[in-house]
């Protein structure tokens, strides 16, 4: 299983979602009241999916090092 290469994925979802987001909070400093509430919602679940998809990502690429390393030492 090629964990790097996973990793590398949710890392680019990662950027992805964070690139998302930049313009919908931009938009959030004009409006008001229920709009407003809706998208902050919003914006705040784009920041959650980023930060698993971060955290998921890092943890594989760490995970696949691990694992290489392990390789390695055996041969």
């Amino acid at each position: 299983m090629d964990y790097c290469g996973w990793g590398r994925e949710y890392l680019g979802e990662a950027l992805r979602l964070k690139r998302h987001a930049v313009p919908l909070r931009a938009r959030l400093a004009g409006l008001r009241g229920e709009d407003r509430a809706l998208l902050a919602r919003r914006i705040a679940m784009l920041n959650e999916m980023y930060l698993e998809c971060l955290h998921t990502g890092r943890e594989l690429i760490e995970r696949g090092k691990f694992y290489e390393a392990r390789l390695r030492s055996e041969l």
